[in-house]
């Protein structure tokens, strides 16, 4: 993973102030970096758990483009982390998964009476789709920005994509967290989503697309005319923000938290 990933781990920037950091143990042993916004809003309506793209700012992406500052003014506490590898969190596991499952976990442990809301993007969302496939993780609700379909399509070819194409499809795509996203849905039918997407994404088709409208409802995903990857928050920004809020608040409505077993 190291030496995959090693361009992207390399980044070690302190990001904004204001933010509080943290450092949480993963459930594979991995130390994960994190930081806190919080709303000055009271009461708070929750908490959002930020799950960053596959870019070397990690958690960063999400503050550098101003997430928290609107989550917080709507009344979210922002929890942020770098998976395993990213800015200063070591490797000490394969799945990214477990990431997701541990923080959920954290978040939860630390605002016992809050909804806790979890928002992936790209990379960040894909491993929130096999988290939550694992039943050892509670949110009350889950948005996805851009998920690729499969790590194949999204790393494409060179030597990564081949090691992520073979790992997708041996017996080690559990463990390493590499299955399509298909293989862990379809979501509970109590738990809220949210897919979005550019209508231009090399990352899915058309017809990936429409599977998913078919195994978690057609209300639930969205997707944005003429632009690609994680592209909707800068060509429609309104529409983008509106979409999220929106969804949060109608989430947060119900604040029991969601957790099962999956049993196909």
């Amino acid at each position: 993973m190291r030496t995959l990933f090693k361009p992207v781990f390399g980044w070690r920037g302190d990001g904004l102030a204001g933010l509080e950091p943290f450092v949480h143990t993963s459930t594979d042993g991995s130390w994960l970096a994190g930081a806190v916004y919080t709303s000055r809003r009271m009461p708070a309506r929750g908490v959002v758990l930020l799950c960053h793209p596959f870019l070397k700012y990690g958690m960063h992406w999400f503050f550098n483009h101003g997430y928290h500052a609107w989550l917080a003014d709507a009344g979210y506490h922002v929890v942020g982390f770098d998976f395993k590898g990213f800015g200063r969190s070591t490797v000490d596991g394969m799945s990214f998964a477990e990431d997701v499952v541990a923080l959920g976990e954290w978040t939860h442990d630390t605002w016992p009476g809050l909804p806790v809301h979890v928002l992936g993007a790209s990379f960040g969302a894909f491993h929130v789709l096999h988290a939550i496939a694992t039943g050892r993780t509670a949110f009350a609700s889950v948005l996805c920005d851009s998920v690729p379909a499969t790590v194949a399509r999204f790393f494409g070819g060179g030597v990564t994509g081949a090691v992520m194409r073979g790992m997708s499809t041996s017996r080690w795509a559990d463990a390493t967290g590499t299955r399509p996203i298909f293989r862990s849905l379809p979501l509970p039918h109590d738990l809220p989503r949210l897919f979005l997407f550019g209508g231009d994404d090399p990352f899915i088709t058309q017809a990936e697309v429409a599977h998913l409208r078919d195994l978690c409802g057609a209300s639930s995903v969205r997707v944005y005319p003429d632009c690609g990857h994680l592209d909707a928050r800068k060509a429609f920004p309104g529409a983008y923000r509106g979409a999220i809020l929106d969804f949060l608040d109608h989430s947060t409505s119900g604040k029991d938290c969601h957790s099962w077993i999956r049993t196909q």
